[in-house]
């Protein structure tokens, strides 16, 4: 059984019902009380958590999610203002209209021609420049592609400046470690911002099942404690890395981001968050996910409605798709998945352009026509909303 939710903006979608929510959150917490979750080679993530009464073993904690979400909504905003370069640059995020930000993380670009090769400067910075021009990516995201022709100690600043040189947008930082975060958030101008404000927001994802490596740690206290923004996700392959049911994957994901949450706000009360809870199936024939599965979406409907529960901000995932070509199937996959993310009130939209071959990929040809179809669908959604007014 499902039911309706209606957002101020007008985006409407069938949400589960609380009842399903109660089993999701119950579940999470028997799993942090009785399993708990590790966190990997960082000692200060488990003296804080002992702070809430965590019971330490090794590296693992156990941990009372109600004390969890306490902490987080009494702290957490509910929603924050994310700055670019210049006070008139900025985006409102939570509770209001979605923000769209590119494809993170590709190796490789391919050419409207079909022509590819792994990801360089030049790239980089004609990717940016594109997300720039256009109004219906409000962020331009970062690691829209690796750039293979530049040191590995030097890739957070080459790319953190095109950003800044190329755009006005917000943009995203780095997660390469603690130092190339903090080099960027001072190239960025940020730092100390004021309450309910950030200059970056970082992504902070943990590695199911119920693990926190150490890196993502260290650069979720790293940010937060400069009151910087941290997106806490955990992105789940059901079958492999988490139960292969939806509600059993949310169950386990819903453990891990409860946590990271939490974490942020004991390292600075109010540093703003965002939630993130996707799962993809896990094909045992192909030994890969497979992005563009409608489950895929009821997750992050689901994961939606948590993180509105909970009171935070929340991200959803649009432009996803297994397809290796950009044809009718990375069509058809990637307008399902950022309709889900867009009707579902995700306030922060990332892959939303560029994606193709599971992720592996920013293709300039399916940007364009991406961006070309979130086009449409902020224009219908703003005539929506004035017939409503009206």
């Amino acid at each position: 059984m499902m039911t309706d939710i209606s957002l101020a903006n007008g985006r409407v979608l069938p949400v589960f019902p609380q009842i399903a929510l109660d089993e999701i959150e119950g579940g999470a917490d028997r799993i942090l009380r009785t399993v708990g979750l590790d966190f990997k080679d960082d000692p200060t993530s488990l003296e804080m958590l002992e702070t809430l009464g965590a019971r330490i073993d090794g590296s693992r904690a156990r941990l009372d999610g109600e004390r969890l979400r306490e902490v987080i909504r009494a702290n957490a905003p509910a929603s924050f203002t994310w700055h670019g370069q210049g006070r008139d640059a900025a985006l409102h995020c939570g509770g209001g209209d979605a923000i769209f930000a590119p494809v993170y993380g590709p190796p490789k670009v391919t050419r409207p021609d079909g022509s590819s090769r792994l990801g360089c400067l030049e790239d980089y910075r004609e990717i940016v420049a594109l997300c720039s021009q256009t109004p219906a990516l409000q962020s331009t995201g970062f690691l829209v592609c690796n750039v293979h022709d530049v040191e590995k100690g030097d890739r957070h600043l080459e790319m953190a400046k095109a950003h800044l040189e190329l755009s006005d947008k917000p943009f995203m930082g780095t997660i390469f470690g603690e130092k190339a975060l903090a080099e960027v958030i001072d190239l960025a101008g940020g730092g100390e911002p004021e309450p309910g404000h950030c200059t970056l927001l970082h992504l902070i994802n943990s590695t199911p099942p119920l693990v926190f490596q150490k890196n993502p740690l260290r650069c979720l206290r790293a940010a937060s404690s400069l009151g910087e923004g941290c997106i806490v996700t955990s992105y789940m392959m059901m079958g492999a890395t988490a139960p292969v049911t939806l509600m059993g994957a949310m169950t386990q994901g819903y453990a891990e981001v409860l946590a990271g949450l939490a974490l942020t706000q004991l390292y600075r009360p109010g540093a703003p968050v965002v939630m993130g809870l996707y799962a993809v199936p896990f094909s045992m024939s192909t030994m890969q996910p497979v992005f563009g599965d409608p489950v895929s979406n009821l997750s992050q409907i689901a994961g939606i409605q948590l993180a509105r529960r909970l009171g935070v901000p929340c991200r959803g995932d649009g432009g996803v798709t297994s397809s290796k070509v950009d044809d009718a199937q990375a069509g058809y996959e990637s307008l399902a998945a950022t309709q889900a993310a867009y009707f579902g009130g995700a306030d922060f939209i990332l892959h939303a352009a560029g994606w193709l071959e599971n992720g592996r990929c920013t293709h300039l040809g399916k940007m364009q026509r991406d961006i070309e179809g979130l086009e449409a669908l902020q224009a219908g959604a703003d005539l929506g909303s004035t017939l409503q007014l009206s």
